[in-house]
């Protein structure tokens, strides 16, 4: 599949933001790209699905997503789109400057826009030895039961779930299922593998589980993601 670009409505520039509207036809493909400057994209319309980090997500309408400068994704639109960018002159522009320049022109996303930016601005708190341990350690996306990852982090099961999610911000269950969901992702893009053999490669009950699983987070099924995705 063919990349394309979107079509600008729209550019403005307040200050050291530049503002911009741009709609995106549906089946439009944006390869893997990235950014000069850092941005922020709020979906008003539509719905796409984005690949960043080896990880796809389903994006309706109302999500926003921050992008560090650099930082490498591709999307796939499902349903013709739209969105509203804030690309920031440098990764030193603060909050306060983008918020004014949200006001100037789409006052109503102010607060999604802020969310974004806090969420993306957040250093990462340092992580104990034993979260690196289990992250690392814990073979996550093979059948075998999260009360090995709390023996592992040697912690009581429900003080390591709490503990978990306190750190990784999902717990024990989610995070599992996001590296499943990751791993089926790569084996899809990388690999002619049918499904039911990345099903059982990959920790799953069987092929009609990994689809429905993978549908939710992608917001499309495994063969479509991989007519989409794979290079």
């Amino acid at each position: 599949m063919a990349s394309v670009r979107g079509s600008v409505i729209s550019k403005v520039r307040c200050g050291c933001v530049a503002v911009s509207d741009v709609a995106y036809a549906q089946g439009g493909m944006l390869r893997e790209h990235r950014h000069e400057r850092a941005y922020v994209s709020v979906l008003m319309d539509g719905a796409y699905t984005e690949l960043r980090d080896g990880l796809p997500r389903f994006c309706p309408p109302g999500t926003a997503i921050r992008h560090g400068a650099g930082e490498v994704h591709a999307d796939f639109f499902v349903a013709p789109g739209r969105c509203i960018n804030f690309d920031l002159d440098d990764e030193s522009v603060s909050l306060e400057h983008v918020l004014r320049a949200v006001r100037a022109t789409y006052p109503q996303l102010e607060r999604t826009i802020a969310a974004a930016l806090r969420e993306g601005a957040e250093p990462a708190a340092t992580a104990p030895a034993w979260l690196q341990t289990v992250l690392t350690g814990f073979r996550w996306i093979e059948p075998v039961p999260l009360a090995e990852a709390s023996d592992l982090a040697g912690m009581h099961p429900a003080h390591f779930a709490r503990a978990f999610r306190k750190h990784v911000g999902m717990t024990p269950g989610r995070y599992r299922r996001r590296e499943r969901v990751r791993a089926v992702s790569r084996l899809l893009l990388e690999s002619a593998a049918s499904l039911s053999d990345i099903a059982q490669e990959c920790g799953f009950a069987d092929q009609s589980h990994l689809t429905n699983v993978f549908r939710e987070t992608a917001g499309l099924s495994p063969k479509r993601y991989r007519g989409a995705f794979a290079r």
